[in-house]
């Protein structure tokens, strides 16, 4: 995979200008009614371009917006204060791999220096395992099967993050500028969709610091 990131132009675009749609149809700028009347076809059509126009423009200001959050601040979007997988990995494993491609018998042997060299303080035993995983990562990453792990994560999070951004530019311009319609609606949308994200978001990061772990145990034998 030449870039993990080209989900920015297709995949999360297309995310993102369809939900200001939603939000548009929503506060009542996009409507079908009256589809069959006469001209009305034009009237619809003229309607979605400029709506498509503003779309655009929404979409504009949420990637630039996007790009001066920081990876901290788009953790905490996914994770709140709980720890990443990567912190919890090989504790995690030891109890129950909940994966069919590795065993916690092949685990324990394949990782047994990590484990006796556990920390006990529980932030430095965080800190202690990503740091372990992520050296982890460094020698798989070029592995096709972690690439697209690691894109489908990444995807999921610029969702979820592109989410909250939406509902603070939505914010901004209906309560602040009155430029817009504030519809409740539209919020309570823009958190349902949020916290899809945040759901699939958590589940391909597990899946992704898994699939590390699944090459690195098969590549030992």
């Amino acid at each position: 995979m030449d870039n993990l990131k080209d989900y920015r132009e297709k995949e999360l675009k297309t995310f993102v200008i369809a939900n200001i749609l939603v939000i548009l149809y929503l506060i009542g700028t996009i409507t079908f009614d009256g589809i069959i009347e006469k001209d009305s076809y034009i009237q619809l059509l003229i309607m979605v371009i400029n709506s498509g126009l503003f779309s655009s423009i929404i979409y504009a200001m949420v990637t630039v917006c996007d790009c001066m959050i920081s990876n901290y601040l788009k953790r905490f979007i996914i994770f709140w204060w709980t720890p990443i997988p990567g912190e919890t990995i090989f504790t995690d494993i030891k109890i129950n791999t909940k994966d069919n491609r590795f065993t916690t018998s092949e685990v324990s042997e394949v990782y047994k220096e990590i484990y006796n060299n556990m920390p006990k303080d529980k932030r430095d035993c965080f800190k202690y395992q990503n740091s372990k995983w992520y050296s982890l990562l460094s020698k798989y990453e070029s592995e096709s099967k972690v690439q697209v792990a690691h894109r489908d994560y990444l995807m999921c999070r610029d969702m979820a993050t592109s989410t909250i951004l939406m509902l603070i530019v939505y914010l901004m311009l209906s309560l602040i500028f009155n430029l817009i319609i504030f519809n409740s609606k539209a919020i309570i949308y823009l958190l349902v969709v949020y916290l899809i994200c945040v759901i699939a978001a958590r589940t391909k990061s597990k899946r992704f610091v898994k699939t590390v772990i699944a090459c690195d145990i098969h590549s030992s034998k």
